[in-house]
């Protein structure tokens, strides 16, 4: 056994003390789950995982299978939870969780965000068993390929006053024609290895809270503002960094006026095909003066 396989190993077992070690010896869908994961079998360990939250576990297990599930993720971002292709009508699906934080208040989104070639009528994400995940919500479409493709994003986006719970969720995707798609999500509270915080009136600082997983995309700080136009905010100027993240706006030639600067920093992982991205955004109103 390999040092890594070893560690991983090591952490497993430790991480089982705290719901007792007589359910470790029995043939439960968490030990399949412990033992998938030590073969390195993600798909299964993934689908032990899926069947456990389906019997509703108590708190304890809950929290166990939790940091399992996290645990896993440290062997490839999450890649081999599936090794089954999206059908051959969806592009891309990505699950976006936002926590929003501006002066004396903190907002919370999510959203489902899926690039077809035909057309989506309605998508839907439920908690299990089968509870909405919020009254608050908006099905938008934003055309994204000619007029030959008719390719279009597809979303819908959730509203919330707390950030999603720790479970097993249900996305059921319906086409215009009636054909569907269904997928098990497993949403964690994974924490964001890299976080942002302002330090001055018109500066933030990146704050680093752990070691970068090498099998995850880059986290990216994205930097935007956004003007007031037409009863809705509408962002003028956005920029995306990978690396030699910024601390200020790097904006040029900027109208005079009041904006509102936005500063996201975005973790991204991966469950199969899917994309996951939990972001923190902070935001404030930013004034850009004629002489500036």
């Amino acid at each position: 056994m390999s040092r890594a396989s070893k560690l991983l190993a090591l952490a497993i077992l430790t991480a089982s003390t705290s719901v007792g070690a007589d359910w470790f010896e029995n043939n439960t869908t968490i030990t399949q789950a412990h033992r998938h994961l030590l073969n390195r079998d993600l798909e299964s360990m993934f689908q032990s995982l899926v069947e456990e939250w389906q019997q509703q576990p108590t708190k304890s297990i809950k929290n166990h299978i939790n940091r399992l599930f996290l645990q896993s993720l440290e062997v490839d971002c999450g890649k081999g939870y599936s090794s089954q292709p999206l059908p051959e009508w969806i592009d891309s699906v990505v699950v976006r969780q936002q926590s929003i934080q501006s002066p004396g208040r903190d907002t919370y989104l999510s959203a489902i965000e899926i690039e077809s070639k035909r057309v989506i009528s309605e998508i839907s994400l439920k908690k299990w068993v089968d509870r909405r995940v919020s009254n608050d919500s908006e099905f938008y479409v934003n055309p994204i390929g000619d007029a030959v493709t008719e390719e279009a994003a597809y979303g819908i986006r959730y509203n919330l006053t707390s950030p999603l719970d720790v479970g097993l969720y249900r996305l059921d995707v319906r086409l215009l024609d009636g054909e569907t798609w269904s997928q098990w999500l497993i949403f964690t509270d994974q924490s964001l290895k890299q976080t942002v915080r302002w330090s001055a009136k018109d500066e933030w600082r990146i704050e680093k809270n752990a070691l970068l997983n090498p099998y995850c995309p880059l986290p990216k700080l994205e930097v935007g503002l956004y003007d007031y136009i037409g009863g809705k905010y509408t962002q003028v100027w956005g920029k995306e960094y990978e690396s030699d993240y910024p601390t200020s706006l790097e904006a040029n030639n900027i109208t005079p006026d009041r904006y509102v600067l936005a500063v996201s920093m975005k973790q991204s992982r991966w469950q199969g095909p899917i994309l996951f991205e939990r972001s923190q955004i902070i935001s404030k109103t930013f004034d850009v003066s004629a002489d500036e």
